[in-house]
């Protein structure tokens, strides 16, 4: 197909998630797309709304989540509106084909989990496309408590891949 959707393997999709996502990068290939991410309990996979938040991220190129203010809720479009992002979190998210392949796809230097979504945002914002969270699609994610697997040699993927981030950008 000419859009990619990535999903975590660990996601539930909910009816009309899709459409959503589509229109925006259908308007322009540059635009890469999230759904609103709301949470499955690990425990019991009780399904929770989450609010509208964005991707943003710390003096330590760690990702995290921030409130839209109330102020960017307010246009036209009131709370469907889609809405800038700065980051993603990296494991739910759409974008044309083409688009992807030009970016360079996914950075191999980075290692196994952790900082490849703020790559990869940067890397979109600096090479003229648009990151967004469209409101009207919510897709569940089970948020584990802890890393489920280890890197060869013990290694701290995190802070490599965070090293890296800060040495390619």
């Amino acid at each position: 197909g000419t859009v990619l959707v990535f999903l975590d393997s660990h996601c539930e999709v909910n009816e009309m998630w899709l459409q959503p996502l589509l229109t925006p990068i259908r308007e322009d290939r540059r635009t890469v797309v999230c759904p609103v991410i709301d949470i499955i309990s690990a425990d019991t996979l009780t399904y929770s709304s989450s609010p509208v938040v964005r991707g943003g991220f710390n003096w330590g190129l760690h990702f995290k989540w921030d409130l839209v203010p109330l102020s960017e809720l307010e246009g036209p479009e009131g709370a469907t509106a889609p809405i800038k992002s700065p980051t993603m979190a990296g494991g739910l998210f759409a974008m044309d084909r083409e688009y992807f392949n030009e970016l360079g796809q996914y950075d191999s230097g980075m290692d196994i989990w952790g900082g490849e979504n703020l790559e990869i945002s940067f890397r979109i914002w600096m090479c003229g496309g648009r990151l967004l969270i469209i409101p009207c699609s919510r897709v569940g994610h089970i948020f584990r408590k802890r890393r489920p697997y280890g890197s060869p040699g013990g290694q701290d993927t995190m802070a490599h891949n965070s090293l890296r981030l800060a040495h390619v950008w």
